[in-house]
């Protein structure tokens, strides 16, 4: 227990309140940059999907 609590402090006493700060700002902004181009693609391979495919909904080949 004695060497988590030093580890502990080891690494509050490396780290600063900056990094503390801007490190969980950076990675939410990249969760949600990755989140937003996800659903970007899949409204674009959707779109592409249904232009092919429009000339045949007539046809009932679809």
């Amino acid at each position: 227990m004695k060497n988590i609590e030093k580890l502990k402090e080891n690494i509050d006493k490396k780290t600063s309140p900056v990094a503390k700060i801007v490190i969980p700002i950076i990675s939410a902004v990249f969760v949600v940059a990755v989140a937003v181009a996800y659903i970007c693609l899949k409204i674009a391979d959707e779109t592409r999907y249904n232009e092919k495919w429009k000339d045949y909904d007539e046809c009932g080949m679809h």
